[in-house]
């Protein structure tokens, strides 16, 4: 079971919010498997459903080891659980590939950024996982900023469309880490189960994505610090509508 000095509803929550986000990924990168606009983009598209889906199936039998006042029960099997843990921008399929293309790189690249820095974690299935979905979303990567690339520099509506894309999912990527003050994260980081708190690991993030997007002239409202080497948002992101729990955007009553 686990160890009762870990805070078990912290990491309940990310767990889940890991395997919802990579089951979902799948489902939904598997539907371009034949529908992706050419022959190599389709077995792209197969092979990291595959990627994620198995990403997705190593993480379920984590939740299983939480215990009764642990964490809430019910919500351990992902076909029957009535809290949406994925980001929102999953509930539907995408609207074309410039959105196959954004969450792939966006999301991915998010949730990847977190595997990173629970390489060393302290809860051991954690840290075998995390080290092995990090080398396996190496290619995804590259398939994400080689599309970006490819798609910015089209330019007219090929590039509008990703421009659309990327801002459908721009803002709940950035909040999935949590504000700085996130009481999940800010407890995983002090239990050792990871290296870096919320703006750390949103820096590190942005040090991925933003390159590639300024390569292309694809800036978004992020400023770099050229002395601490940080990178930060400067517009406020829309915390009031983020839930802590389920870590995804809601829409205000």
């Amino acid at each position: 079971m686990v160890s009762t000095a870990i805070d078990n509803a912290a990491l309940f929550a990310v767990l889940s919010s890991l395997a919802d986000n990579k089951q979902l990924l799948g489902r939904r990168y598997a539907h371009w498997s034949n529908g992706a606009p050419s022959l190599e983009a389709a077995v792209a598209a197969a092979a990291m459903t595959q990627d994620e889906l198995g990403h997705a199936r190593t993480l379920y039998p984590l939740l299983e080891q939480f215990e009764q006042g642990q964490a809430d029960l019910t919500q351990l099997d992902p076909m029957t659980r009535d809290a949406r843990y994925a980001l929102a921008a999953l509930d539907h399929e995408f609207l074309g590939w410039a959105d196959f293309i954004a969450a792939n790189f966006l999301l991915d690249t998010a949730l990847t950024t977190f595997f990173a820095a629970a390489q060393d974690s302290s809860y051991e299935p954690l840290r075998a996982r995390a080290r092995k979905v990090v080398q396996e979303e190496r290619l995804h990567l590259t398939h994400g900023e080689g599309w970006v690339a490819r798609l910015a520099n089209a330019g007219g509506a090929v590039r509008a469309n990703l421009v659309e894309a990327l801002g459908r999912w721009w803002d709940e990527t950035l909040c999935w880490f949590g504000p700085d003050d996130d009481p999940t994260m800010r407890r995983l980081y002090d239990d050792g189960m990871i290296d870096a708190t919320p703006d750390t690991l949103r820096s590190r993030y942005l040090a991925v994505v933003m390159p590639v997007l300024s390569r292309v002239g694809l800036d978004e409202p992020v400023s770099h610090d050229e002395a601490s080497g940080e990178w930060r948002p400067t517009e406020s992101l829309p915390w009031a509508r983020w839930d802590a729990t389920t870590r995804r955007l809601g829409v205000i009553s």
